[in-house]
C-alpha cells in the first residue's frame, strides 16, 4: 500500500485492507482523524513511518504477528489509543513510534524486540509502568522522556547502552529495577526524576552500577537478594 494513499482523509471512519498487502507505506493514513479502529491483515510485514500519525480518533488497533518492524512516528500523536499489544514477531520499535500517545496506559513489549528507537514513547503521559525484556539490547535517547505518570521501570536485559535522557523528566518515577549488567549508561538518564526512591540491582552488582551512575544516585542503589538455585528431582 503506497505512501500518502489516504493521508488527510478526515472523513474516513473505517477501511478493510486485503490480505495481499505486505506493507503499509509511509504516511498512508496520516491525519485520518476520524478513523476509530483498524485491523492490519496478517500479510503485512512492515508498518512504515508516520503510517497512522495523528489519527487521534484511533482507539484500538490489532498488529498481527507477521509484522517485524514498526517504523518511526508510526503511531505518534494517536492520543485516543489506550492500549496496544506488540506481537512477538516485532524486532524493532522505530523512533517516535508511539510518541505523544497520551491516552496509552499500558504497553507490552515482547521478547522479540532488540531495539527501542529514540523518543519511541516520549510524552506518553498516561503510562504508569514499563517492563523491558532481556531481549532488548539498545534503548535510544529520550525513549520514555516526559512520561510523567510512570512510577516503575524494569530493564531486565544486558543492554549494550542506555542512551541519554531515556527516563528524563519522568517526575513520578519511584522505582527502577536493573537486571543483567548494562554496559554503558548515558548522560542524564534520570534527569529531573524528582520522585526516584530506589534503584534495584542484582546481588553483588552494587559497585558495578555505582561505577556507571552519577554519585548522587549511589544512595538509592539497593542490591536484591540472590536467587536460590533449586534442584528438581523426579
Amino acid at each position: 500500500m503506497g505512501g500518502h494513499a489516504f493521508e488527510g482523509c478526515i472523513g474516513l471512519t473505517n477501511i478493510t485492507i486485503p490480505d495481499l498487502v505486505t506493507e503499509i507505506g509511509s504516511r498512508t493514513f496520516e491525519g485520518c482523524t476520524s478513523l476509530t479502529s483498524f485491523v492490519i491483515p496478517i500479510s503485512v510485514k512492515e508498518i512504515g513511518e508516520y503510517a497512522f500519525s495523528g489519527c487521534k480518533g484511533l482507539t484500538s488497533i490489532v498488529i498481527p504477528e507477521s509484522v517485524t518492524v514498526i517504523g518511526g512516528f508510526a503511531f505518534s500523536g494517536c492520543t485516543g489509543l489506550t492500549s496496544i499489544v506488540i506481537p512477538d514477531s516485532v524486532t524493532k520499535i522505530g523512533y517516535y513510534a508511539f510518541s505523544g500517545c497520551t491516552g496509552l496506559t499500558s504497553i507490552v513489549i515482547p521478547d522479540s524486540v532488540t531495539k527501542i528507537g529514540y523518543n519511541a514513547f516520549r510524552d506518553c503521559t498516561g503510562l504508569t509502568t514499563i517492563v523491558i525484556p532481556n531481549s532488548v539490547l539498545e534503548i535510544g535517547d529520550c525513549s520514555f522522556y516526559d512520561c510523567r505518570c510512570l512510577k516503575s521501570v524494569s530493564i531486565l536485559g544486558p543492554v549494550e547502552k542506555l542512551e541519554n535522557n531515556v527516563l528524563g523528566s519522568c517526575t513520578s518515577l519511584e522505582t527502577v529495577t536493573f537486571g543483567a549488567g548494562i554496559k554503558l549508561i548515558g548522560d542524564f538518564v534520570f534527569s529531573n526524576c524528582k520522585g526516584l526512591k530506589v534503584i534495584n540491582v542484582p546481588a553483588k552488582k552494587g559497585d558495578y552500577y555505582k561505577s556507571r551512575l552519577p554519585e548522587e544516585l549511589h544512595r538509592l542503589i539497593v542490591e536484591l537478594p540472590a536467587q536460590k538455585k533449586t534442584n528438581s528431582r523426579t
